[in-house]
């Protein structure tokens, strides 16, 4: 071809090329896509399954494949709406071109859904070993699709996939459907259900080993809580898990569980990891009641391969020079994993002072004498958990034991008395038998605690609930006769992320003699009630962590201990930041020896909450509402109590 030729086709290449592309973005553009007639989960299944509404997404599309969108539409419609029931509906769809250039296409969809269609008849059978089972029939009792509910397929799934899961945690391991069919009649609006479920035969537990152990056999046949022949449930399994983890063996707990199929069981093997045998514990703290606090403790997890332990703790409290320390040995006993025999001991030495308060009157009426208490137990006896309402409460720990105790309180022994406490005991020589007391008491008694609590700082939440009771009497060589009940607990509950509530409450009740004395000086009397109880087992009341407003244990009758006590407590929290909220409080309560005249007292305030590691750090500021010479009262804690 001649170079004339090509310069006059070139123009001719170029507008063809510039006519392509001008066609080429007349037949495309963006699309909006109304739906009307129909809305919540059938809307929005819709807007997911039709491809007009996904199209909505792109910058362009062609004009072909618009139009071929709008015409699967129809279709796409009915298949999204059918999973709810809806098989028959109107579908009206319409795709307008855009009014001027640059503007989307618009699609229109108008839905009459219709009538749903309902389930005519369900037949749902169990058969096999499971045709029995209570947890295979509340399955069968909750079925969702009963005659004359709307067919809802997601409902029908669910349901028999919970079925499975369920058959394979209860040990059906060979269970199929016989049959799982829907038969839809659109034109009647009806279906017919059937399922039948044939679970096969249930496995039972076989054996178990512990190849790698470094304890006796004897110890982890102890810790198995799992019979052999027990019909196999995962339940089972997770709760043979806790008790070997709770056991404190055990660094980590795996169990592997290995399926005979010829046998019918489950046999498992246990992969147990030892854990250090010491732990050491060193915890601080501070309170407006007690001063600063120390706490040290040593745990030995197992003195030897029976897994016998010992558990020891020494505490420190700045407030009357006081001194603490405990211990207690556990021996295992019997076939189950949290039965223990048990040898204890506690050490107790403080300086104290015995009072002469009048209730109605927050100066002493005399000048205290000051003392040493020394306070020296040895008990005995048996822990065990029992699994009461385990569906709903972790263990409840349970302590019976028989405990002798030694106490004394000696206000000579230094001999700092002043003028007026010299003058006192001159003029009324009986007190010398309460300054000076040695005695030894024999009780029997038990306790129990019962846990239920999840999270942590802030989450914390559930109950603690604590209960003795405690007997002594002469005949076993005690100088007092008494039997006590306690019960207290505190419950905490969140509603929402940010608020809670927190209900405190203790009722303790003796059956023990008091002594009544007249201390007179001068023009001064005073009536004293004394309980006859020892020191360590009368209740006391106020300060930071009860009725909040009065000082640590200044509640009780002459502030010297007292036969009874009523607590309650009711606090709301609001979590302000991430680990730190405020408070407010109503606190009221009293222990005392009258039962005719407790004499409670309220406190209320507001407070503040620091949640950290080392525990909650608490600041309240209470009013003790009973007591008019004091208006306010600041009480602060960091950290734990004392043992």
């Amino acid at each position: 071809m001649n170079r004339v030729g090509l310069l006059l086709r070139f123009p001719l290449i170029a507008l063809l090329a510039l006519s392509l592309s001008v066609a080429a973005r007349a037949d495309s553009g963006s699309v909006v896509t109304e739906i009307s007639g129909i809305s919540g989960e059938l809307l929005e299944n819709v807007r997911l399954s039709v491809s007009l509404v996904q199209a909505e997404r792109l910058d362009e599309v062609s004009v072909w494949r618009l139009r071929q969108m709008a015409t699967d539409a129809r279709s796409e419609v009915r298949e999204a709406l059918r999973p709810f029931g809806y098989y028959r509906p109107r579908v009206e769809v319409r795709l307008e071109e855009p009014p001027a250039e640059g503007e989307p296409w618009r699609a229109t969809l108008r839905i009459e859904p219709g009538r749903p269609v309902r389930v005519h008849s369900a037949d749902i059978r169990i058969t096999g070993d499971g045709a029995d089972d209570p947890d295979l029939l509340e399955w069968r009792a909750e079925w969702p699709l009963s005659e004359d509910a709307v067919l809802r397929h997601e409902a029908w799934r669910e349901a028999w996939l919970e079925l499975e899961r369920l058959a394979e945690r209860r040990g059906y391991f060979e269970a199929r459907f016989v049959t799982r069919r829907i038969e839809v009649d659109p034109d009647r609006n009806r279906a017919d259900l059937r399922l039948i479920y044939d679970t096969g035969p249930r496995y039972r537990f076989g054996t178990h080993r512990a190849e790698d152990a470094d304890f006796s056999v004897r110890l982890i046949n102890r810790l198995t809580i799992i019979e052999p022949g027990e019909p196999y449930d995962i339940a089972r399994v997770d709760r043979q898990r806790e008790a070997l983890v709770r056991s404190g063996l055990f660094r980590r707990v795996i169990i592997e569980e290995d399926r005979d199929s010829e046998e019918g069981t489950v046999n498992l093997d246990y992969q147990l990891e030892t854990r250090l045998p010491n732990t050491y514990r060193a915890t601080a703290g501070f309170g407006t009641d007690t001063g600063a606090r120390l706490q040290l403790g040593w745990e030995r997890h197992y003195l030897s391969r029976r897994g016998n332990r010992l558990d020891s703790a020494l505490g420190l409290q700045q407030r009357n020079n006081e001194f603490v320390l405990r211990s207690e040995y556990q021996h295992p006993r019997g076939n189950t994993p949290s039965d223990f025999l048990t040898a204890g001991g506690f050490l107790r030495r403080e300086q104290d002072n015995f009072r002469f308060i009048d209730e109605n009157r927050l100066e002493p009426v005399f000048e205290s004498f000051e003392g040493r208490r020394e306070q020296s137990e040895v008990s005995f006896g048996r822990l065990q958990e029992r699994g009461w309402l385990p569906r709903l409460f972790q263990p409840v720990e349970e302590r019976i034991s028989i405990s002798v105790l030694h106490e004394s309180f000696d206000a000579f022994r230094e001999a700092r008395f002043s003028e007026e406490n010299e003058a006192l005991l001159a003029a009324n020589p009986e007190l010398e038998d309460f300054l000076r007391t040695s005695t030894d008491t024999v009780s029997v008694g038990g306790r129990w605690r019962l846990p239920n609590i999840s999270g942590s700082g802030f989450h914390t939440q559930g109950q603690v609930v604590r209960a003795h009771v405690i007997a002594a009497h002469e005949s076993l060589g005690s100088p007092v006769s008494f039997t006590q009940g306690y019960i207290g607990g505190r419950w905490h509950q969140l509603f929402g992320d940010r608020h809670k509530l927190l209900l405190r409450g203790e009722i303790g009740y003796t059956e023990a003699r008091t002594s009544e004395l007249d201390v007179v000086l001068d023009d001064r009397q005073l009536g004293l009630s004394l309980t006859e109880l020892p020191e360590r087992y009368r209740f006391k009341t106020g300060g930071d962590r009860s009725v909040r407003g009065y000082g640590f244990e200044n509640l009780s009758t002459n502030r010297n201990g007292a036969n009874h006590l009523v607590v309650g407590s009711v606090e709301y929290e609001y979590r302000v930041g991430e680990n730190w909220s405020l408070a407010a409080f109503y606190d009221i309560g009293n222990a005392f020896n009258d039962l005719g005249n407790p004499k409670l007292r309220r406190g209320t305030g507001v407070g503040f909450r620091w949640y950290t590691l080392i525990g909650p750090i608490q600041f309240d500021i209470a009013n003790p509402l009973d007591d008019p010479d004091t208006s306010w009262r600041l009480h602060f804690t960091i950290g734990t109590q004392l043992l």
